[in-house]
């Protein structure tokens, strides 16, 4: 932060805060440089190396005007000739290639990253009386816009800013009290910038530009700091630069990890976050961002009060190993992890410890819900929390268990975020209520960003929606109808519901198993694969299958045995399964995405804590009516990957097969419990490329159940 820095008035060279001190603090402290400069050349460049790469994994970007000469014998060359002006600079930058030291490649490097990421407008500034752009200044701002600028005599060359001339800058600071100065010199920079100053002419330097990522290719971001690092070590032994320069300049700071910044959504849903009193949902789709949101939080906190102290709960392992990824990408330090795999009672134990001697620390701890309502941990998180602890609930539907809620009550924490693309809890009006209540929030939440918009946007995939219908045979139907008589003495035709009894539940959980491994499923299961094998799309695929096993088939499990279909079909498809206490599920999902794995079959386990954008095919085998489930799943495949076009998703519709039986007495029920079914239907259809091919593959079906899909997808948009 510029506001942390003892920034002087005056800079002079041969002094101890040398104009060098002042641009390498600056720099390394900014998000945000706009330069006035003179003379575009090696020298003039040579002392904002320092700095600059530290600048670059701030995040920071930067405008920059030139005049149109590298010195001032050029002067009269070009006053008759301005058309060949940037050919001119051109023509120097070319022959400054030759003699660049190591300094001046840094800072060509630095300078090329910011082009290749677009994070940098050059323009060169013409004055129509032939005169030159001589003036010298500038304006360094960082994340919480505090502004400081510079402007003097000083030529920003090697001799200048070395004590080899004597030099000097003028500084002001903006939470010094020169906000109003500073402004000033921001409406001139943009004045010369735009081209609206009279007398001069503006023209962008885009030739130049193309020359300079020519000359210098991109160069990671990780290889820029490691030589910034070099080149101070260096600079420090040959004491131009200070100690403290070297010392402070790379320590560790969160910073938010990628170029762009926080997108303007990430910055809105704070700022609900903290009118709403620092707790809030966030109703976020899969794939939208919820963990770079939810940290982004964390990190403005940190810019506002110096400092963070996070607790963040996941409810998988898996979900523990990428939340750490995503923690160190901000840069925060001190990770604790919280699971059955840690020795996580002597760390936080020592944590506790520091902070209770007075030593300040920032944290991140990640545990499980099931760590979580752990009685010792329990009690360290309690001296270890103040006003300024952040919880982060991630797939927070998992706060409404009655474990956790009881640990939420005799833990206060001040301030909350609820991280999930289906807050409601399933069946479970008591634990929704529970969460909003302790998140204090309802719909339509603190934040929300919604799947259609996320599409629309191009943060997830368009995608394909193909329903495929498959019949329960004779000896299914018996069983299923057998179930749904007995049913009807408990349905209720005006409300459509069942009563609230044991035996209902029994019988509903019996028909639906009914459905689940319904036989029919296996034919119109290899007629998705036979498709997708016609049109080269059987690979990157996820396959969701039926829970238990199959008696017909002595006892093997269902996703064995749609596993084993397609090898028996088409041996050259890599199969594999992915499985709970599968001690291999990370190496299997890097093997997928890398296309070592074509089809990976799978229960649940891909529900949650599983980001593997490659996934391009989806077959919805289970019969799911969790809406958290298929919407969990959808979210997998709609991912965005620069080799994917669309995502495709192929979903087994299980019916009764009204075609060869009629029973009125049963009609209504059956009406109800086929418009269940084709809710998640029209769910997925509402949003897909192909909306018009789910009606024509359905019309039979919805038309002899009376069921428009149109009014289920309003039902859905209206609750």
């Amino acid at each position: 932060m510029l506001n942390k820095i003892n920034f002087r008035s005056l800079y002079s060279s041969g002094e101890s805060d040398s104009p060098i001190s002042f641009f390498t603090d600056a720099l390394s402290n900014s998000i945000s440089f706009d330069l006035g400069l003179g003379f575009f050349s090696s020298a003039s460049f040579n002392v904002l190396s320092i700095g600059f790469a530290k600048f670059i994994s701030n995040g920071g970007k930067m405008r920059l005007y030139i005049n149109q000469y590298l010195s001032e014998e050029d002067y009269q060359i070009f006053t008759a000739h301005p058309d060949i002006v940037e050919d001119k600079v051109i023509d120097n930058f070319t022959s400054m290639l030759n003699v660049l030291t190591k300094r001046d490649k840094q800072f060509f490097n630095c300078l090329s990253y910011l082009i290749y990421t677009h994070r940098i407008e050059v323009r060169i500034v013409i004055p129509n009386s032939g005169g030159i752009a001589h003036q010298k200044f500038g304006i360094f701002t960082d994340t919480a816009q505090n502004k400081v600028s510079f402007i003097g005599s000083l030529n920003l060359t090697a001799s200048a800013l070395l004590s080899k001339n004597i030099e000097s800058i003028s500084c002001n600071c903006s939470w010094k009290g020169a906000t109003e100065t500073i402004n000033d010199y921001q409406q001139l920079f943009d004045k010369y910038f735009s081209g609206d100053k009279e007398g001069i002419t503006v023209i962008p330097a885009n030739r130049l530009t193309k020359e300079i990522i020519k000359a210098f290719p991109a160069t990671e971001e990780k290889t820029l700091l490691d030589n910034e690092k070099e080149l101070i070590e260096e600079l420090t032994q040959q004491k131009v630069l200070g100690k403290n320069i070297s010392e402070d300049l790379h320590k560790d700071e969160p910073h938010f990890p990628y170029p762009t910044g926080a997108f303007e959504y990430q910055k809105e849903a704070y700022k609900n976050w903290k009118n709403n009193g620092y707790t809030g949902i966030f109703a976020m789709a899969t794939g939208t961002g919820k963990t770079i949101t939810s940290l982004n939080c964390v990190l403005e906190e940190y810019l506002s009060i110096g400092k963070y102290k996070v607790l963040i709960l996941v409810p998988s392992n898996d979900l523990v190993s990428q939340w750490i990824t995503e923690v160190q990408k901000f840069n925060y330090q001190n990770i604790f992890v919280v699971n059955g795999r840690t020795d996580w009672r002597i760390e936080l134990t020592e944590l506790k410890n520091d902070i209770g001697w007075g030593i300040e620390r920032n944290f991140v701890i990640i545990s499980t819900y099931a760590s979580f309502v752990d009685p010792t941990f329990q009690g360290l998180i309690k001296k270890l929390n103040d006003n300024n602890l952040i919880l982060i609930a991630d797939e927070a539907h998992n706060v409404g268990s009655t474990s956790v809620r009881l640990a939420f009550d005799v833990l206060p924490i001040m301030k909350r975020i609820a991280l999930s693309a289906t807050p409601k809890r399933v069946y479970d009006e008591e634990g929704t209520a529970a969460i909003e209540e302790y998140f204090h929030d309802q719909e339509p939440y603190c934040y929300s960003f919604s799947m259609e918009r996320a599409i629309k946007e191009g943060r997830l995939m368009h995608y394909l929606y193909y329903p495929r219908i498959a019949y329960l045979n004779e000896t299914e139907m018996k069983r299923y109808i057998s179930c749904t008589k007995q049913l009807l003495i408990h349905f209720d035709p005006v409300s459509n519901k069942f009563d609230d009894s044991q035996e209902v539940k029994d019988l509903l959980m019996k028909r639906k198993r009914i459905i689940h491994k319904a036989k029919d499923k296996y034919r119109v299961f290899m007629s998705v694969v036979d498709d997708l094998v016609k049109t080269d799309k059987a690979k990157y695929c996820f396959v969701y299958t039926p829970e238990g096993v199959d008696y017909t088939s002595g006892g093997e499990q269902i996703l064995t045995k749609m596993k084993d279909l397609v090898y028996n079909a088409y041996p050259k498809i890599r199969t594999n399964t992915f499985l709970g206490g599968d001690g291999s599920k990370r190496d299997k999902l890097k093997a997928f995405a890398e296309g070592e794995i074509d089809m990976l079959f799978a229960m649940k386990c891909l529900d949650e804590g599983v980001d593997v954008p490659r996934a391009e095919v989806g077959i919805f085998a289970s019969s799911t009516g969790n809406p958290r489930q298929f919407i969990q799943r959808r979210g997998r495949l709609l991912r965005v990957h620069p080799d994917k076009t669309f995502a495709y998703i192929y979903d087994i519709i299980v019916v009764p097969d009204y075609k060869l039986y009629s029973d009125d007495s049963i009609y209504e029920m059956e009406r109800s419990q086929v418009k269940q079914e084709i809710m998640r239907v029209a769910y997925f259809a509402s949003l897909s490329d192909n909306y018009y091919d789910t009606i024509n593959v359905l019309h039979d079906l919805l038309d002899y159940y009376d069921i428009e899909l149109s009014s289920l997808i309003s039902e859905l948009q209206n609750q």
